[in-house]
């Protein structure tokens, strides 16, 4: 089965079956050849991580990928960004996780990545989140599209805009780990295809 050409370091662990921290380590030691985004995300050439593996006997799953069905996580602060990665790797189901920092970023991988759940901040320098959310909502190829947003200003206003633009559901900040994986359960049922049907809901935690 055909790997794509590029891939992001958490598919790279899926592939190899090993952590995102060791695929981390392995480019900071210099032993797997990686390079930065403009948006400063690390990817890799899938030619170079198929010749690494050869080196050194690690069998590639290529069945991971495509097997995984796909978040990505929109978000300024990359400290949030990689948690929410790494939370989502947790997650019982297999995800593919991508990350953008602004909305200009997610707008180009949107298309491309087609992502069945976005996970996405509203309060962002130049695009912000309620402009993302509306361009999703205004593509007929994204209507498919699971939108949960986050905000560290969950006013009843900015929660109402939010839902009037499209999005399935809001959370606050700081994100615990178990309100994460039980609003993903709600969009998403676990089996491929299916998808959860409840109406829209606000989920707020509590100060």
């Amino acid at each position: 089965m055909e790997i794509k050409e590029v891939l992001t370091t958490f598919e790279a662990a899926k592939l190899c079956h090993v952590s995102y921290n060791t695929i981390k380590n392995w480019i900071k030691r210099g032993l797997l050849d990686a390079y930065r985004t403009a948006g400063g995300h690390l990817r890799i050439k899938s030619a170079d991580l198929e010749v690494f593996c050869r080196e050194h006997s690690i069998p590639m799953d290529r069945e991971a990928l495509p097997q995984s069905r796909k978040v990505l996580v929109i978000d300024d602060e990359e400290s949030i960004r990689v948690a929410l990665q790494e939370a989502l790797l947790q997650y019982p189901e297999k995800f593919d996780v991508y990350s953008a920092a602004d909305g200009f970023e997610a707008g180009s991988l949107m298309e491309s990545v087609r992502p069945d759940l976005v996970i996405l901040d509203l309060v962002m320098p130049g695009m912000d989140g309620f402009k993302v959310c509306q361009n999703i909502r205004r593509s007929p190829s994204l209507k498919h599209v699971k939108i949960v947003v986050l905000t560290g200003f969950p006013s009843d206003r900015n929660i109402e805009r939010a839902k009037e633009l499209g999005a399935d559901l809001c959370l606050a900040k700081p994100i615990d780990r178990a309100a994460l994986f039980d609003t993903i359960k709600s969009l998403m049922e676990p089996r491929r295809g299916v998808r959860g049907r409840r109406r829209k809901k606000v989920v707020k935690r509590k100060k």
